[in-house]
């Protein structure tokens, strides 16, 4: 093994402050525009800044869904009282997809790595830690940092997890991630990627591509493109997925939309009853739904 990949491989490169690993060249990655949007977005993200601000005695201090509520999609269908000894978190915000799976679906682990470009998620996903004691007794690697390259080994994960996050990921920097996420996974590792692909045939996304392409000068750096389930499916081959885990499925979230909910952030009159609405034939599910999600079978 090369120096550069024993580098790569670990967070010997890292500096250890305030409980999050930083890369040394943390000051180039911090003047990108993509990583202040994160920053700016992670101060009041899901209202997570409330825990922060209200007195012990407040309801949310004892009942962590009122942060976000609870995720749902494919964490529904996640096994109950699973334990593993490594978990890698893709973009984890404040925590909000481990805290429901650890105090909701009783998952352990002994290890749990958390990676987010967005320092101010990351300090808050350590207050959420303090206030919740999600995964207790576990070690914690909080890193701050893109994710195309994953400081870990090949073949040091049990189970990688994301919420709602490949979406804001360019593609090329996608496939970068996917193949390191697919070099880090154990043979027979689990994996679940929950809504997190935008479908490039849901109308709502169609309108909404049409309306930002009218103003080449302003568009929004985190709403990137969309895939059909056939694009997912060979995005995950040519990343090896099928070296670590044979089965897998890719498929339409429940959350459907014809309409786009705001458009320049402006919300749209009733088009979120509209979508909330919607009761599509299986034959339109594909073509409605909002996003896709993917995961390894069997997730137990």
């Amino acid at each position: 093994m090369t120096q550069l990949e024993k580098s790569r491989n670990s967070l010997s490169d890292f500096q250890l402050r305030d409980g999050i690993y930083f890369p040394k060249n943390y000051e180039q990655l911090n003047s990108t525009e993509h990583k202040q949007k994160w920053d700016a977005i992670g101060k009041t993200y899901y209202g997570s800044q409330k825990i922060e601000q209200l007195p012990e005695t407040s309801a949310i201090k004892q009942d962590y869904t009122l942060l976000g509520g609870k995720p749902g999609g494919t964490w529904n269908k996640f096994p109950e009282n699973k334990s593993v000894g490594s978990i890698l978190e893709i973009g984890c915000g404040y925590g909000r997809a481990p805290l429901h799976l650890s105090k909701d679906k009783n998952l352990r682990c002994e290890k749990y790595y958390a990676i987010d470009i967005s320092e101010s998620l990351l300090r808050r996903l350590i207050k959420v830690k303090q206030e919740y004691d999600f995964f207790p007794g576990a070690e914690f690697n909080i890193i701050c940092n893109s994710a195309e390259i994953l400081p870990l080994e090949d073949n040091s994960v049990d189970l990688v997890i994301s919420n709602c996050v490949f979406m804001h990921i360019p593609d090329a920097q996608l496939r970068n991630l996917l193949a390191e996420i697919f070099r880090i996974l154990k043979p027979g590792g689990s994996f679940v990627f929950n809504h997190s692909f935008h479908n490039k045939a849901c109308p709502s996304h169609i309108i909404h591509n049409f309306i930002r392409n009218l103003n080449i000068f302003s568009r929004n750096p985190i709403y990137l493109k969309q895939y059909s389930a056939k694009e997912i499916a060979e995005m995950l081959n040519d990343a090896g997925i099928k070296a670590k885990c044979p089965q897998y499925t890719v498929e339409p979230t429940t959350e459907y939309a014809i309409l786009p909910e705001t458009i320049k952030g402006i919300p749209l009159p009733f088009a979120k009853a509209f979508n909330r609405n919607l009761k599509p034939s299986d034959a339109w599910k594909e073509t409605l739904a909002y996003g896709f999600s993917t995961y390894s079978n069997p997730l137990a």
